[in-house]
């Protein structure tokens, strides 16, 4: 079992590389508006999806720490599959809005189960929890990784149609079904003594109430996960209005997500260097930067300020989700998860489509500005108490 466990770590790397492989993402909004749907549309289904994705959040994180969680990343990524399958087959708003619900379906079965497991099988392995940083970084970084080959593979098909571009990502998107077959099911450890009901009821207690900290952590997962959901799809706007080429879409969309992917890296030797603190106030100062650097350089000194929103993330994904998974048992790990997640996707459904109609209304650096003045008050009153707080409370 302990070989097999371990094996599953380098499984799930190749799973975090091949999962975000799609390569019709970094020109998703180009793509749409070829088939007449707006900006405001656009933002319209995404905010659907967030919504399936939030009603599906829990019960599948629940799902997962119950029946197994290769078993449900397993379901989801045969559906994720599917739904990229049909997608060259739908031309009109209704036929997107279906291909949105069931991708909805299948990206809830697969978050929180697939960094649980990894977690899990890093511990079940023996590794040491002070060492799962690093595990969640390198994830990370095959993540972004695995984003930007397929956001340069994904430039270079565009030049041949999309055509070719969504039929390479259908077959493309099976990979990780493949992947997870050869996973192993780690083992969980169960709170002695208590019924399943009730350790639940006190790990929903610690993380929402009674623990300061671990709030602090939970909801700066939560904003800053849908800020960054915000920023994936506004940034292709952004470079549309610049006069970017199609073409270097893709080569943009890389370094973007090679930058995050290298700050998350960057979280465990940083955090061991320089401690969280430091390190949480970069990750609330840089998206205000950001912001108004674009709004104000708008063209290529906008789009250099644009990767700092991405060395945000990077940082702060890997360091809000390590500083959880040190808080809760790995009972109920993919259900709190899961929880982050479907707060992530509650807070894109409120902010998406407010973003969408401000571009349509008012421009691109209205709502640039609106974001940097809620990053600023995202700042005060949820980052800084997190940097203001002594260091053994945050790992308390």
């Amino acid at each position: 079992m302990n070989a097999a466990v371990k094996k599953n770590i380098k499984l799930l790397y190749g799973f975090s590389f091949f999962d975000p492989f799609m390569i019709v993402i970094p020109l998703f909004v180009p793509y749409l508006a070829t088939k007449g749907i707006s900006m405001r549309q656009f933002m319209e289904l995404q905010a659907v999806f967030a919504l399936v994705i939030v009603c599906g959040e829990l019960p599948s994180g629940l799902l997962s720490d119950l029946w197994g969680r290769k078993k449900t990343l397993l379901l989801g990524s045969a559906l994720k599959a599917v739904s990229f399958s049909l997608l060259p087959l739908w031309s009109s708003y209704e036929g997107f809005l279906f291909y949105h619900l069931t991708m909805g379906i299948a990206l809830s079965m697969i978050s929180g189960g697939d960094v649980a497991l990894l977690y899990d099988s890093h511990l079940a392995a023996g590794g040491e929890k002070s060492r799962g940083t690093a595990v969640l970084g390198n994830a990370k970084l095959a993540a972004q990784t695995g984003a930007a080959v397929s956001a340069l593979l994904g430039g270079a098909i565009v030049t041949l149609s999309y055509g070719h571009l969504l039929w390479a990502n259908a077959m493309l998107c099976w990979i990780p079904v493949f992947i997870v077959l050869r996973l192993t099911e780690a083992p969980v450890a169960r709170d002695k003594g208590k019924k399943r009901s009730e350790g639940l009821k006190e790990i929903l207690s610690i993380t929402l109430v009674r623990d300061a900290a671990t709030r602090l952590v939970f909801l700066n997962l939560v904003i800053g996960g849908a800020a960054a959901l915000v920023m994936v799809w506004t940034r292709q706007k952004y470079w549309q209005e610049c006069g970017v080429p199609l073409v270097y879409f893709g080569v943009l969309w890389a370094g973007y997500n090679l930058i995050a992917g290298l700050a998350g890296r960057f979280a465990a030797p940083g955090g061991e260097r320089y401690g969280r603190r430091p390190l949480f106030a970069v990750v609330g100062v840089l998206p205000i930067i950001a912001y108004f650097g674009m709004a104000s350089f708008f063209g290529w000194g906008g789009i250099l300020l644009g990767t700092l929103v991405q060395v945000s993330r990077g940082l702060g994904e890997v360091l809000f989700l390590q500083a959880l998974n040190e808080k809760i048992s790995s009972a109920f790990r993919a259900t709190v998860i899961s929880m982050a997640n479907l707060g992530t996707r509650a807070f894109f459904c409120l902010l998406g489509p407010f973003v969408g109609y401000g571009i349509d209304a008012w421009g691109l650096p209205s709502v640039l500005s609106a974001l940097g003045i809620l990053s600023s008050i995202v700042f005060v009153f949820l980052l800084l108490p997190l940097v203001l707080r002594p260091a053994d409370r945050l790992r308390a």
